[in-house]
């Protein structure tokens, strides 16, 4: 049985894990395809790190390669055509893996989900889509098939993201900084153990953070910086800082 307040003192080779939301097939016969942002991670952290696909992640895979931080990806798609078991792997770690974690975009809405409600006793995931266009507002638009996004504000591009409260994955940025988004859905609900640390116009929460553990989630993509923003790769870098600090206080 599993308990909450595990520490895992890291071991080995693996140091980092960039757990992957990626379709089962398709990482079988493709790859994971997050070969830049493993190196964008290794790149900010000066530490080797592991893709690993988020139906084959869990507790006993954190347990095993003991790393020191956990860090997990965005996906496209619906989230009605995910079974929800597949996220149980991640749950589990989000609950349970006291050691620090970031998760970008989808990954942050399965936080929101892990912690606003029981995954064990949910039958399906609904997209939690994002506000509606305001009269008069003409971006950002983009072509879209999908009934469920008409008239939907439709977040792809570098926006402005508003730090709420300071925070040590903000240091060194500027109030507002420019990071990229490429989201159609949203957290609704803060949940009652984390705090609020980023907003912005179009996306009330787009950064939090647990109360008592180092656990984040970011609405937008720090991973996914271009020239000339480079915002997001101070955050990654402040995070592999904010790493360091949590094991150099249990050594």
């Amino acid at each position: 049985m599993l308990l909450s307040g595990v520490i895992l003192t890291p071991q080995g080779d693996i140091v980092y894990i960039y757990v992957a939301v990626v379709d089962q097939k398709g990482y079988d016969e493709k790859g994971p395809g997050s070969g830049h942002i493993k190196a964008r991670l290794e790149l900010a952290s000066g530490e080797p790190c592991l893709i690993v696909p988020y139906r084959r992640f869990n507790m006993k895979l954190v347990k095993d390669l003991q790393p020191r931080a956990i860090t997990m990806s965005g996906f496209g798609g619906h989230f009605e055509d995910h079974q929800v078991k597949w996220f149980w792997g991640m749950d589990e770690v989000l609950h349970y893996a006291e050691i620090p974690m970031l998760c970008f975009c989808g990954s942050h809405e399965v936080l929101g989900f892990s912690y606003n409600q029981n995954l064990r006793k949910t039958k399906i995931l609904r997209d939690p889509i994002i506000r509606q266009l305001r009269p008069n507002e003409d971006f950002p638009r983009r072509a879209t098939a999908d009934p469920k996004l008409k008239n939907r504000f439709l977040a792809d591009g570098i926006f402005p993201i508003q730090q709420v409260q300071k925070d040590p994955l903000f240091k060194g940025l500027p109030k507002n900084m420019m990071m990229r988004c490429s989201h159609s859905c949203e957290v609704k609900k803060l949940p009652r153990d984390f705090e609020l640390i980023a907003s912005s116009d179009h996306c009330r929460i787009e950064g939090m953070r647990h109360k008592t553990k180092p656990l984040y989630g970011v609405q937008f993509h720090p991973e996914a910086f271009a020239p000339p923003y480079f915002h997001g790769r101070t955050l990654l870098e402040n995070f592999a800082g904010i790493v360091n600090d949590y094991w150099s206080k249990r050594s």
